[in-house]
């Protein structure tokens, strides 16, 4: 087995390091996985140069940063600051990642080839996110997530004030409850009325 490189741990983390890491894993822009082999020999250097690109121990020069960005269909300046000039000032005004806002824009385009006059995606994600309620449901889900976050470091004084009490189970039982709750709401808005009541989801 041959030896994997050693990390720069300094840069491991950094954005074009990271970046490339998530690119490389992706794909390339007909949708297939790529290798290291594979992008070294489509921008002109060694496998193992990607290797230590991806590893943070040394950095590409410009123009293969430029082939590197080409390969992968995405801007030089989101691999080096992971967040397109096109997208910059939405990243900045709704602090959302470029990912995020990528996938925002591509919203329109799913499903539309398939079936353009039954369903679309924008209208009704657009009809989410301009309903208050999604926004407490992000909330809650916050809050549950954290709650149970907490139970898994509780003091052993902590859990002798819940003796007897499942909290984990309990906090995920509550979670389970909300979600589907939220879920049945967001159907009905739809049209479509389902009626799901709180014993039902216990036998579940």
């Amino acid at each position: 087995m041959a030896k994997q490189p050693e990390r720069n741990e300094d840069r491991y983390d950094a954005t074009f390091p990271t970046k490339l890491r998530e690119l490389l894993e992706k794909g390339s822009k007909d949708g297939h996985s790529t290798t290291y082999k594979a992008l070294g020999e489509a921008v002109g250097v060694r496998q193992q140069t990607i290797s230590q690109y991806a590893n943070g121990q040394t950095q590409p020069t410009a123009d293969v940063v430029l082939r590197i960005a080409n390969y992968f269909g995405v801007s030089v300046d989101y691999l080096l600051t992971g967040v397109s000039s096109y997208n910059k000032e939405y990243s900045e005004t709704l602090g959302l990642s470029d990912n995020s806002i990528e996938h925002l824009k591509r919203a329109k385009e799913i499903y539309a080839p398939v079936a353009p006059d039954r369903f679309q995606t924008a209208p009704y994600l657009d009809e989410l996110l301009s309903d208050k309620d999604f926004y407490e449901f992000l909330y809650e889900i916050f809050y549950y997530t954290e709650g149970l976050k907490g139970t898994q470091v509780m003091t052993d004084e902590m859990k002798k004030q819940f003796r007897g009490i499942d909290l984990e189970g309990y906090l995920m039982w509550q979670l389970q409850i909300f979600v589907q709750e939220f879920i049945r709401k967001e159907i009905t808005k739809l049209g479509l009325n389902i009626e799901t009541s709180v014993s039902d989801i216990k036998e579940m």
